[in-house]
């Protein structure tokens, strides 16, 4: 496995804008196997955002399969310094298997 948490200073609504973007090109497109674990959140300097993949090459592809168009049908520039990951390797992971967000609403039924 594959870990990583970035510190992001922009505000928590440019996160909720690219995920809405990646759900949407990973519905249409595919992308992003072998994700585990998203998780960000808010802080006083912008949002944190942590994910763990099967590996790191899994992360690679969508890095440049879908992160990218996601940026731009969100319309967040990408210029500029990135943050940088801090990165680790999980020593254990468990999740239920359950899905929640709330960057975008679901039809019901879905």
């Amino acid at each position: 496995m594959y870990g990583y948490t970035m510190h992001i200073p922009a505000p928590i609504e440019v996160y909720q804008q690219l995920h809405r973007a990646v759900l949407e090109v990973v519905d249409e497109q595919g992308g992003g196997d072998g994700l585990l674990l998203h998780l960000a959140y808010p802080t006083d300097e912008g949002f944190d955002l942590t994910e763990v993949w099967d590996t790191k090459d899994d992360l690679d592809a969508f890095n440049r399969d879908v992160f990218p168009k996601a940026a731009e049908r969100a319309g967040v520039p990408m210029e500029g310094p990135q943050p940088q990951p801090e990165e680790f390797t999980p020593t254990g992971l468990v999740t239920p298997r359950v899905f929640t967000t709330d960057a975008v609403t679901s039809p019901p039924g879905r």
